[in-house]
């Protein structure tokens, strides 16, 4: 478990990374969280969930092997629980 000295370091990092790949050059950060959240929850919406499976059984195997497929499902599941979170998941 991550010490709150941690975590917070953690966030300001995030928020940092976000400025940047925002495009943003006024040096504010206002609204940018919201921005992002907005668009993860529909990129989550409109997933393609076998597109996202082909792509994970590839990067564990390739698409001859069975136990690729159900590695790769487990691995989407685990994902999304730790996206998610307890109460969406």
């Amino acid at each position: 478990m991550l010490t709150s000295v941690q975590l917070d370091n953690r966030r300001a990092e995030m928020m940092h990374a976000l400025y940047e790949r925002s495009g943003r050059t006024c040096g504010t950060y206002t609204g940018l969280w919201d921005a992002f959240t907005k668009e993860v929850a529909a990129n989550l919406r409109d997933l393609d969930y076998e597109e996202v499976k082909a792509d994970c059984i590839r990067a564990v195997g390739g698409t001859q092997s069975h136990l690729a497929e159900h590695h790769a499902e487990a691995c989407i599941r685990i994902i999304r629980n730790h996206i998610l979170g307890a109460k969406w998941a």
